[in-house]
């Protein structure tokens, strides 16, 4: 049977090729689509286990925080540590080189952020450091960073230039930042003791909805009344800004699918159709119906899979090397295929080879004998 399949695919190589290489592309444009709409809807991948929420001010995020808040949020039971941080937003040498830098909390940074990891030195030479600072490993490598050398961050809207330090470089949790000491970004700017948000790390994921409501209500009817989110609501916000760019993702990909449905269900009419009298000499050898709805569609499986394997497992391996983490200036996101991701594409692959197979497939197999023994192709 599958011997028989790929000779009738190889028999025509010329429009078997090319319906492949249209799958492959098709699919590659697909499959970016959706590792993109993905991460519009869940900016991390698995972030209900991150033990990780934001608090920040209820009337908007561009609005700070008190520094006095920081103790209070540490005594709510199931608070395990907790920091501020405030964005700087900075870039280095050019308006191009942009990236995520913070002035953060570098007592309790690392004790929130527990998955981060670097070597003890760098980091107490970071803590001792007032102008020191620390990079993820990913942003040290686009920049060629490497410890000692010397940061500038220039444009930043607190009209302030940090001349930094990198006195060390981290693996795990947010890689593509940089960190600096708040207590440098406070003297600098005249000492308002405010900071941008708070980082919380909890005891236990599963508690997240009761801190936030301890946390929120402690603050209520306060000056400055908070609102804490986990992490990927807190992104979600951001992604919020915008606009409804998912549905016009889902709009291109859903005309993405039609016109690879339309190629490869031509593809397959044609070729059932040069066959339709091989179809009635296998009939009348005894195969049944059914054995030739069968061939005709396992041929266009094979050819679809093929080229829906190139062209979306090059994406998954382009993706995973690029390692993209930006949408927009403000807006981040991990852009990597992810599992769920991959499985509806192979699944909308699948369902095309299928559907473009069936109809034309079925009148060969259902067609008078006589009159298929006559008809030509």
């Amino acid at each position: 049977m599958w011997r028989l399949v790929l000779k009738n695919l190889l028999r025509n190589k010329r429009r078997s090729f090319l319906t492949a290489s249209s799958v492959c592309v098709s699919m590659f444009l697909l499959s970016t689509l959706a590792m993109v709409y993905t991460a519009l809807g869940a900016p991390i991948q698995d972030a209900d286990s991150i033990p990780i929420m934001m608090v920040r001010r209820a009337a908007g995020i561009v609005f700070p925080l008190p520094l006095s808040y920081a103790p209070k949020i540490r005594s709510v039971p199931g608070v395990a540590a907790c920091a501020g941080l405030t964005w700087f937003g900075g870039y280095w040498k050019d308006p191009a080189n942009q990236f995520a830098n913070f002035a953060v909390d570098a007592e309790n940074v690392f004790e929130v952020q527990a998955g981060v990891q670097i070597p003890p030195d760098q980091k107490e030479a970071f803590k001792r450091d007032r102008t020191g600072a620390v990079a993820g490993d990913l942003l040290a490598k686009r920049f060629g960073w490497k410890v000692g050398d010397r940061i500038t961050l220039l444009g930043s809207p607190w009209g302030f230039t940090p001349e930094l330090t990198l006195r060390g470089i981290y693996t795990g949790g947010p890689a593509d930042q940089l960190w600096f000491h708040w207590e440098y970004l406070n003297e600098s700017i005249g000492g308002l003791d405010q900071v941008g948000l708070y980082w919380v790390r909890l005891e236990k994921p599963e508690s997240a909805a009761q801190v936030g409501k301890t946390i929120d209500a402690m603050f209520r009817n306060t000056d400055n009344e908070t609102k804490t989110e986990s992490l990927s609501a807190f992104l979600l916000s951001f992604i919020a800004m915008l606009g409804n760019v998912r549905l016009v993702i889902f709009m291109i990909g859903s005309a993405v699918t039609f016109a690879v449905l339309l190629v490869v269900a031509n593809t397959m009419a044609m070729s059932i159709r040069e066959r339709t009298s091989e179809a009635a000499i296998m009939r009348s050898l005894g195969y049944q119906p059914s054995h030739i709805i069968g061939l005709f569609m396992a041929e266009s499986v094979v050819l679809t899979m093929f080229g829906a394997l190139m062209g979306i497992g090059g994406a998954k391996l382009l993706f995973d090397a690029l390692a993209l983490r930006q949408i927009g200036q403000f807006v981040f996101a991990d852009m990597r295929l992810r599992p769920e991701t991959l499985g509806v594409c192979f699944s909308i692959a699948l369902g095309i080879s299928l559907l473009a197979a069936f109809w034309p497939a079925y009148r060969a197999a259902r067609a008078n004998i006589a009159m298929a023994l006559r008809y030509v192709g």
